[in-house]
Parts: structure tokens; C-alpha cells; sequence
């Protein structure tokens, strides 16, 4: 206690000196001038040593205490001294901290007082712009949000609702003498914390029901704190009826076992699950190091429980806010309600048998089964299965890496094997390979957008050499040959040293079937880069234009982007581009990106055309001029039918690596009565770094057949965003405002690529549909994520405001390939969003 009052002392001196003297010389006010610099160092100085090592002192204090607290545990003779010692010892720190926090509040000015007086007495160790921790290593980080409760609600008794606000130095006292239910709160979570983090095997010394308990309580009591009212109800009360409530539903036997799992289960050094726990809670699936979490899954393990996990509202397990929905009793008596009312409608015994069959099969992170491309969730089925009992579920296969078969492309499956290595490739996002020790010349790998994901298992995952591992998710092409694509933590799974000795590998009927006749042509691809060396370049530039005058081909301009696709490397299998992309920014900046893409030699040769009367495609060819270079290119052009001005325009030269020169996709809409114009243009760049200009364009010498619209203008003059306005004439060649009819074939008997077979579309826009879908929640998910932060003051991070921006640019990239109709470079687009999804999604899962 006397180090306490002598720091408290120096502090309070300070504070008063400071509100008593006039800090402005030249500005008399009535009151004496404060000390010179030179003199409030030099006594500051003296202070801070005084200061520090009295902290010294304090610091030797509590830990003695602990010491001899922990020697007596749990029923030595000098328990009972030792006990209050330890006490008044853990009082005296909670003073100590509030003696900073009550001033101005947790993240006030006042609040990091301590740190500037340890670097002034010579402590470099702490840090300005932090809570202070050098009493006793800080407060403990699991009792710390209800200290920060406590010090905000002693601070609203006084009207001081935000930071940064004095409070009256009178404060200190009502904190001392407060009996509320927010001081009681953070204590029990501190000695909780105490517990937990003395090195005991704590299952020696409690019941399940006493662990559970405690180790419950302080999450609701954060939860009852978000009400901000002067006291909040007993928090070890409202924690007695939650768990009573659980013995209701699930029953006492199930609920006793699952907390003695919990209490069981492996523990760190404070109290949280090692190694993290699957778990799995009605809709809710993923790893935690919460042993709350694991005893729920457990508890919820018998179908009937499973059953009532599954009613919890979903939406409230979203933007991180599983824990808080599964401590509200109100939650989970609505849950139980709706169970009740399920047993009703469909009856117990078909309830229990859908459970049954949902609980039992794999599932992926959005607890639905793991094999369904769709990832359409658990409520879906178990709708699909209360409904009709014989639904079938999606299974998943599980193979050995050393197994890998043609026909498990496009499938989901688990495959277990032996890590060899781990590759991260550079760039945006940094792509990583495993390496399996029994896969032949990398036939088959895993793979992952999110390398960062791999950080646990040491500096470039090198922690998983080596070791067996299990992962799963779908198989697709990937480097030399096939690779399992992952995106979330729980796909991947190290294993035991002997996991792979007994498996047992799954044998579906698909795996059986005859694999199709080999139908390979050659990739128009891989041919637009097959006659140019590696290290071949294209440079683009993507713009959008808007007209701003109706009928004028007078255009705003914005530029979207740069794009380079570099031939890194090509053979007689395949052509490896790295393709570069810088996006320009409304508000500033760029964000840069890049990834590495395949094209084989050879391809599936496509189906039978398709006749699809909803669209109209005509192509012929036109010499183009960019920045004085004349290009030589064919061109196609897919329109809506019932609405011309509605299409798509692509020009192709084999003068251009990579054969792409320009792409021009044009939508309108009508503006209080009159029709604007929109184009998308992505526009080769024969010199990188200078702006493309298109001069004029050339059509072939030989007329277009007989009834063919007469041409729009020829050039569209272009006035940029930015104040400098291009004069009319030096825009972009205008496209037809309707297409032209289909041009003869040439000598070279080019044909129109083949629309998609119908059974590819449908996949295909299954796949659209689901990753739209995704892509809806997600932006739903950033807007709430974006409203907490702003109110708290910040903002989203860099690299996911930059994962927002390529998702604009993606989804935008995927229409412009299906008005294409070119579904190869759709679902590469798709697979895009898929991996920027990920980052967006476990975010937002924080």
C-alpha cells in the first residue's frame, strides 16, 4: 500500500500542478507561470525514478504473494494468510491500473502516463500508445474487456460517456468503495484468469459443472454489459441459468459429460484449448480454442441435440458472433421452441432421423456436408430431409495422395498424405503448393490462395514437412497436373505419424465408370502464345466510358487498371503467363495484384453448338491503329438479340502475344427519356507505360453483303474525368450500333466458337449463382464489419479494403466473359472470387 500512495501521489501531484499553473507566459490569466521545460524535466526525471522503483517494489510484492499462495494450494497450513495477502496484493494492482484508467478512460491520454514516466526513468521496454502493463506483466487479457467495463461504467456514473474526457479526481474513491456487479464481474474473471494460469491441472481441484461455470461466466457477463446500464444483473447468477437451461434441453447425463470433456481436454498456459478443437454446433463448423465451444459441440452431439443446435438463428453466428449468440439464453430458448414445433409438424422420429444423417456425414464450414459444390449449408438439407426422409446427402470420397486418378477432377475429396515441401509463390495473393512425398512428379498436389493460413506450422509452413496431413476440397487442374484447392483453416488437418497406416480409401461408383474417349484439340490459348519466346509481353489498359450527352459519342473517362500478361515459359505441353494487374483507386492509390496462369496444349474439344436464339454473334475483320500501329485483327461480336445496343465486341490478332487487342462491352440505360451509353474497354498497349490511342480503323476491302446497317460514327470523341479535356477525334473507333451481319468464312476457314453445351451451362451458372451468393453475404457481412469500425473510430483494414476492390473487378471480369460467352474465362473469374471471398469471409469470421 505504501508504494501504491507514493505512485498515486506523484501522479495526482502532477495533474494538479498542471490545472493550477498558466502554461502560456504571454498569455497572463491570474495564475503563476509553470515551471520552465528545463525544470519539469529535471523533476519529472527525479520522479520517474522514484516512481519506477517503487513499481519495482510492487511488482516483488505481488509476485511474492503469488508464490506463497500457490505453495499453499490447496489446503496447506498458511492457506488462509497466504489467500489474503494474494488478495490484497491483486487490489492493490487493480488500483494501481485504475489509479491511469478512471482519468480519461482505457484509451485515453492519461491512461499511458505510466509508460512515458518508464522511458523517462530509463525503462526503453514499454510502449507510448498502449494500456500500460509494467505492474505485474499488465492485466490479464481474459479478465481485461470486464476492467474496461468497470472503468467505463464508474466513468458514465459521472456523465463521462466517451474517452479522452476528465473525469472528477473523486472517482478514485467511488472505485474503491464500489460493491457493483461490474466490479464483481472482473474480479471473478481475474482470479478466474489466476486459476487457470498457475500451471495446475486444474480437472484435479474441480467438478465439470464448477469448471464449466467459470469458465462461462465471463463471457456473459460481457454479454449482459453491452446493455450500459449503471449495474448489470449478477453475472454468476445469469451463468447458473444458462447452464440449467442446457440441462433442460440436452439433459443433465449429456451435459456433465460434455463438460467434463472440456475440462479434460488439453489446456495452454491461459486456459484455452491446445491443439484447437473441431467443433461443431448445428450450423455452425470450424476450429476453436474455446473450451466453451468444444463443450457445446459435445453437448450437442446426440441427434435430438444436434437437432436443437440446428435451430439457432444462423445469422447470428455471422461477423464473428458465434460466442455472444451461443451465451444468450434467449437464443437458445427460441432454438428449443422451434425444435418443439418441428417435432409437431413432422414428428420426433422423422426429426431424429434427419439429424442423424446430417450429423454424420463430413462437413464443411458452413456445416453442411462437405461434399456438395454448392456448399448450400445445413439448413438446406435438413429442410430436404424432414421433407423426404430418402434424400440423398453428398458424400465425399477419401483417397491417398499416391492414388490420384483422372477421374477425381471436379470432384470434392479428402486425400491424406506426406508433405515433401511447401512452395509460396510471390505476389498477390501469394499462392502455396504442397507437395506430396508419394505423389510421382507432382501428379497431384494441394493448393491455396491464402498462404497465411499455413502460418502456424512455422516460417514457410515449414512445420509441415514431413508430417502426414489430410485436406479437402475440389480438385482442379493445377501446375504440372491436378491439385486439391483449399481456402479455410479447417480443410487442412496434420495428422498423427501413423495415420496413414490403416486407411481405408472410399471406392464410389463414379470412380468405376469409363473415363470418356480422348477427344484433346489444340487450346486457342496456349496457340495465341506458342509462337512468341518467353519473356514475351502484353500490356493493357481497362477504362470505363460514360456518355454524358445522349447520341453524342461524347464520353467521360475513367481509368480502371493496367494489366501485363507475361510469357513466363512455354513448351510443347503448356504456356505459363504471370499476369500483373495495378488498379487505380477513386480515392487514391493503387492496389497491385498478380497471379500465375496454365494453358495446356491441349483441350477438351467442345461440344456441338448450341443454338441460342437470345443472342446474336457475327464476326468479320478490320485493321486497327494503336498509338500509330497498325494491328490486323478479326473481330466477333455478341449482341442481345431483342436489344442490339446491348453486346460484346472482341477483337483477336496473331500479331499480338497472347492474341488479345481489344475488348468493348456496351449496356445503356434510359435517363429520365433519353438512353445512355456505358463501355467497358480493355485496350492493348503496344508501349507500356504510355496511354493507348485508337486512330482509325480499316475495314477489309470487300463489301459487307447486301442489306448491312450503315455504320455509326467513326470515332468517339472522348473528354477524360480529369480536367484537361481530349479533343474530339482522338477517341476510340465507334462499334456498330447494331451488329453487322456474319462476314464470309476466309481462306484460314475460321468458324465461331461453338456455344456452351447445355449440360456446361447449367453447371456453370450453378456455380454463378452460388458464388454470387456468397459474394451478396459478404458485402452484407463488410458493411456491418464497416459500420462497428467507423463508430469505434477505424477503419477496415488495407488488404481488405484492397480484397473489396478486386471483388468489384472480378465480378465485373466474369460479365464481361459470359457476354462473351466464353465460360472457361467466367469460371476462371469465379474461381477468383471464390479466392478473394476467402480473405473477405474470414474477416468478417473474426
Amino acid at each position: 500500500m505504501a508504494n501504491l500512495r507514493l505512485v498515486s501521489a506523484i501522479l495526482l501531484t502532477s495533474i494538479r500542478c498542471f490545472g493550477q499553473c498558466n502554461p502560456h507566459p504571454l498569455h497572463p490569466d491570474g495564475r503563476d507561470p509553470c515551471p520552465t521545460i528545463a525544470d519539469q524535466l529535471s523533476k519529472a526525471f527525479d520522479a520517474a525514478r522514484d516512481f519506477n522503483n517503487k513499481v519495482a517494489e510492487l511488482n516483488a510484492t505481488i509476485a511474492a504473494a503469488r508464490r506463497r499462495y500457490w505453495a499453499a494450494f490447496p489446503n496447506g497450513p498458511e492457506l488462509n494468510a497466504a489467500e489474503k495477502d494474494f488478495m490484497n496484493a491483486l487490489w492493490t494492482k487493480d488500483m494501481y491500473y485504475m489509479l491511469f484508467a478512471i482519468q480519461q478512460g482505457i484509451t485515453g491520454d492519461a491512461s499511458k502516463m505510466a509508460n512515458a514516466i518508464a522511458i523517462t526513468g530509463g525503462d526503453l521496454s514499454q510502449s507510448l500508445n498502449k494500456f500500460p502493463t509494467n505492474v505485474d506483466g499488465g492485466i490479464k487479457p481474459y479478465a481485461f474487456p470486464l476492467f474496461a467495463n468497470w472503468v467505463g461504467a464508474l466513468r458514465r456514473s459521472e456523465g463521462r460517456e466517451k474517452d479522452g474526457t476528465f473525469a472528477s479526481p473523486a472517482l478514485l474513491a467511488t472505485a474503491i468503495q464500489d460493491k457493483s456487479n461490474w466490479r464483481k464481474a472482473y474480479e471473478n474473471a481475474r482470479n478466474w484468469a489466476e486459476f487457470i494460469g498457475s500451471g495446475l491441472d486444474v480437472s484435479r481441484y474441480l467438478t465439470p459443472q464448477v469448471y464449466m461455470l467459470n469458465q462461462m461466466e465471463a463471457d456473459v457477463a460481457l454479454l449482459l454489459a453491452r446493455a450500459k446500464t449503471p449495474d448489470v444483473p449478477d453475472a454468476t447468477a445469469a451463468t447458473r441459468d444458462l447452464y440449467n437451461l442446457f440441462v433442460k434441453m440436452f439433459g443433465e447425463k449429456e451435459v456433465v459429460a460434455a463438460a467434463q470433456g472440456a475440462l479434460r481436454a488439453p489446456k495452454n498456459s491461459v486456459g484455452g484449448l491446445t491443439p484447437r478443437a473441431d467443433v461443431e454446433i448445428g450450423t455452425y463448423a470450424g476450429s476453436s480454442p474455446n473450451p466453451y465451444l468444444l463443450f457445446l459441440s459435445l453437448a450437442t452431439a446426440t441427434p435430438r441435440n444436434y437437432a436443437i443446435a440446428l435451430m439457432i438463428n444462423p445469422y447470428g453466428l455471422l461477423a464473428g458472433q458465434a460466442a455472444a449468440t451461443f451465451n444468450t439464453a434467449d437464443e437458445w430458448n427460441k432454438a428449443f421452441t422451434a425444435y418443439n414445433q418441428l417435432t409437431v409438424k413432422f414428428g420426433e422420429a422423422t426429426v431424429l432421423a434427419a439429424a442423424a444423417r446430417l450429423k454424420g456425414v463430413a462437413k464443411d464450414d458452413r456445416g453442411g456436408p462437405r461434399g456438395d459444390p454448392e456448399s448450400k449449408g445445413a439448413l438446406f438439407w435438413y429442410t430436404a430431409l424432414l421433407k423426404d426422409p430418402k434424400t440423398p446427402l453428398p458424400d465425399v470420397s477419401h483417397f491417398l495422395a499416391s492414388s490420384y486418378d483422372p477421374h477425381w477432377m471436379g470432384r470434392i475429396v479428402e486425400v491424406r498424405g506426406t508433405v515433401s515441401r511447401v512452395d509460396v509463390a510471390q505476389g498477390h495473393p501469394p499462392y502455396a503448393t504442397i507437395h506430396f512425398k508419394e505423389s510421382k512428379n507432382d501428379k497431384f498436389t494441394a493448393f491455396t490462395p491464402n498462404s497465411e493460413i499455413l502460418d502456424s506450422y512455422g516460417q514457410s509452413s515449414s512445420g509441415l514437412a514431413g508430417k502426414p496431413i489430410e485436406v479437402w476440397g475440389q480438385v482442379q487442374d493445377w501446375r504440372e497436373g491436378a491439385g486439391v484447392r483449399f481456402l479455410i483453416a479447417s480443410q487442412l488437418k496434420a495428422l498423427d505419424a501413423g495415420a496413414l497406416a490403416n486407411f481405408r480409401e472410399s471406392a464410389p461408383d463414379w470412380l468405376k465408370l469409363p473415363m470418356p474417349a480422348s477427344n484433346l484439340v489444340d487450346s486457342p490459348k496456349y496457340l495465341a502464345w506458342k509462337k512468341f519466346p518467353a519473356g514475351s509481353k502484353a500490356n493493357y489498359e481497362l477504362d470505363l466510358l460514360h456518355e454524358y450527352k445522349p447520341g453524342t459519342n461524347q464520353y467521360t473517362k475513367n481509368k480502371i487498371s493496367n494489366m501485363t500478361f507475361t510469357l513466363t515459359s512455354i513448351d510443347d505441353e503448356r504456356a505459363v503467363v504471370k499476369a500483373e494487374s495495378t488498379v487505380s483507386h477513386m480515392r487514391g492509390g493503387d492496389t497491385y495484384s498478380s497471379n500465375e496462369q496454365i494453358f495446356k496444349a491441349k483441350q477438351p474439344a467442345p461440344g456441338p453448338p448450341v443454338d441460342d436464339p437470345t443472342f446474336t454473334r457475327t464476326q468479320g475483320e478490320e485493321t486497327l491503329e494503336v498509338n500509330g500501329k497498325k494491328i490486323a485483327t478479326r473481330w466477333e461480336s455478341v449482341s442481345r438479340t431483342n436489344d442490339p445496343m446491348t453486346f460484346t465486341k472482341t477483337w483477336t490478332s496473331d500479331e499480338v502475344p497472347g492474341g488479345l487487342v481489344r475488348i468493348q462491352q456496351q449496356s445503356h440505360a434510359k435517363i429520365v427519356g433519353e438512353e445512355y451509353r456505358d463501355i467497358s474497354q480493355t485496350l492493348y498497349t503496344p508501349i507500356a507505360g504510355v496511354e493507348p490511342q485508337l486512330g482509325e480503323a480499316t475495314a477489309p476491302a470487300s463489301s459487307p453483303p447486301g442489306n448491312a446497317p450503315p455504320p455509326a460514327a467513326t470515332n468517339l470523341g472522348i473528354t477524360p474525368a480529369s480536367p484537361t479535356n481530349r479533343p474530339a477525334g482522338n477517341g476510340v473507333p465507334a462499334l456498330p450500333a447494331q451488329p453487322a451481319p456474319v462476314a464470309p468464312p476466309t481462306a484460314r476457314g475460321r468458324q465461331v466458337p461453338p456455344a456452351t453445351p447445355p449440360t456446361a451451362q447449367t453447371e456453370f451458372m450453378t456455380h454463378y449463382v452460388a458464388v454470387l451468393t456468397r459474394a451478396a453475404k459478404a458485402r452484407s457481412g463488410l458493411g456491418q464489419a464497416q459500420r462497428k469500425l467507423t463508430l469505434a473510430g477505424a477503419s477496415l483494414p488495407e488488404d481488405i479494403r484492397a480484397a473489396q476492390d478486386r471483388l468489384i473487378g472480378q465480378q465485373r471480369a466474369v460479365g464481361m466473359a459470359m457476354g462473351a460467352r466464353d465460360n472457361a474465362a467466367a469460371e476462371q473469374s469465379l474461381r477468383d472470387m471464390e479466392d478473394t471471398l476467402a480473405v473477405i469471409e474470414k474477416f468478417i469470421g473474426k
